[in-house]
């Protein structure tokens, strides 16, 4: 067994090596497909990143108390229905005077100068868990906090959530269309590499059948050579990708800390591994069973 797994790792070896310049240019081709998805998937993960980042800045609702419900016991009631929900990460209580405080910071004190009463609320803050959210997900917890009894009004910033729900479904699905399309692409190539090698190996192949060799006896050295091409493409796709962060360091200082790089490298070069592979399987077996021109 164990020299059956050495001739099928030579035999993987010396495809690539009897063609080099075939194994070059097809690394160098899937080399540029990498960096393509490179950069489709760096900005579907800095869209993901800014969706929750600013989702999250728009999310908070402002919740305001009725004047005859502000008593300590009738606030402890309130934010026990609130934690009942199970639906906010964090709740804030805003005291009336924080709220003074707070108004004349962002106004000025020239409204309230001469104010012998502090005519503003109670009011929490409440931050939703999850994201992105959505304006649809915000107004829905709207709507229940008007239904208790001590809520005067609920206000949040509804029109920011909506300019990002306009925005994000087109450029998700473009960015996974092009990404759907570049893998095709990717697939491609590694077909026609191993279609090629497959020919050039035909007599070898026939007599591999003639003498009763598995399915997957002939196919593993024309997998293991998708392999090797495929992480040779996820590499170059991968020293891309973080060219680009590096470049983008230069528009945006807080971008590495945004993109979770390590990660997007290995789904980089896993998924061009995996497609590499899934293609040369589909090739072999067609060439196997005869329906490969």
């Amino acid at each position: 067994m164990r020299n059956q797994w050495k001739f099928l790792v030579r035999e993987a070896f010396r495809n690539l090596g009897s063609d080099r310049f075939l194994s070059i240019t097809s690394v160098m081709t899937l080399g540029i497909c990498g960096s393509v998805l490179s950069f489709l998937l760096l900005g579907l993960s800095l869209m993901s990143a800014m969706d929750a980042k600013y989702s999250r800045q728009a999310a908070p609702l402002r919740v305001f108390i009725l004047p005859t419900f502000e008593r300590p016991a009738d606030l402890r009631n309130f934010e026990a229905k609130i934690h009942d929900l199970g639906a906010f990460d964090s709740v804030v209580f805003i005291s009336k005077t924080e709220a003074l405080e707070e108004f004349r910071r962002d106004f000025g004190d020239e409204m309230t100068r001469y104010l012998d009463v502090n005519p503003l609320p109670h009011s929490y803050r409440l931050y939703p868990s999850g994201s992105p959210l959505t304006v649809a997900r915000l107004t829905s917890l709207r709507d229940q906090l008007l239904k208790f009894k001590e809520v005067e009004e609920v206000s949040g910033n509804f029109t920011q959530l909506n300019w990002l729900d306009r925005w994000r479904a087109p450029l998700q699905t473009g960015s996974l269309l092009l990404l759907c399309f570049v893998a095709a692409a990717l697939a491609l190539i590694v077909h026609n590499a191993i279609k090629l090698s497959l020919y050039a190996r035909r007599a070898l192949v026939e007599n591999m059948k003639y003498c009763g060799a598995s399915g997957f006896f002939i196919l593993a050295p024309f997998a293991l050579e998708a392999v090797l091409l495929g992480f040779g493409g996820g590499v170059l796709g991968t020293i891309a990708l973080l060219v680009q962060i590096q470049l983008g360091k230069f528009l945006v200082p807080s971008l590495p800390s945004l993109i979770p790089e390590v990660r997007l490298g290995f789904y980089l070069i896993g998924g061009t591994i995996l497609i590499a592979l899934l293609s040369s399987m589909q090739t072999v077996y067609a060439f196997l069973r005869g329906k490969l021109e």
